[in-house]
């Protein structure tokens, strides 16, 4: 029990260094800080000021890599965490096409295939097939866990890939135990 809530707070402490909020203002027929950009994994929030919506759906714009939105009304706040790299295109449909606005997501500098070379690690991150290790010879143990701490994946026969592909679009947390030590790193599934 004093294990599991160690690594539940080292979870949670991750989770809030680890992630920006970026705030836009929907009202006078404008978004404020209508282009934004942020990392994989950064949340973007909206507040209206008057009665508006976010319109960022597929059906809208086709070449959006997700989609996201909420319906017209006054006084909302709307959030949403974009896992997936690209460029996003939104819009208040009420003011379209005069009020609009982009989202940058772009992949979190330091995180890439060599980042870990050397010492013991995993890669690409994004991920969405699998997991390739560094430095497998010292690993004794894997575990792959959801932002509630329980255990979605886990493996002792360490190979150089673990197949995630079964995983869906989140924010997961791997840890990795040697012989001498444990590491967690957050993990990006897209």
């Amino acid at each position: 029990m004093k294990n599991s809530l160690l690594i539940i707070t080292l979870l949670i402490s991750s989770i809030s260094f680890a992630q920006t909020k970026v705030s836009v203002v929907a009202g006078a027929g404008i978004f404020t800080s209508a282009n934004v950009v942020v990392n994989v994994g950064d949340t973007v929030e909206w507040t209206s000021a008057g009665f508006h919506n976010v319109n960022g759906t597929q059906a809208t714009f086709s070449s959006n890599p997700a989609s996201f939105g909420n319906s017209p009304a006054s006084g909302w706040t709307y959030f949403f965490v974009f896992t997936v790299a690209g460029v996003y295109n939104y819009q208040c449909d009420v003011h379209a096409p005069n009020m609009a606005g982009t989202v940058t997501v772009q992949t979190p500098v330091g995180i890439n295939e060599n980042a870990n070379v050397g010492k013991v690690g995993f890669y690409p991150n994004p991920a969405s097939k699998e997991l390739n290790f560094s430095n497998i010879k010292s690993i004794k143990h894997v575990g792959v866990y959801a932002l509630t701490g329980e255990k979605i994946l886990e493996s002792n026969l360490i190979k150089e890939q673990l197949d995630i592909s079964t995983l869906s679009s989140g924010i997961y947390f791997v840890k990795i135990t040697t012989n001498t030590e444990t590491t967690t790193e957050k993990l990006i599934i897209q």
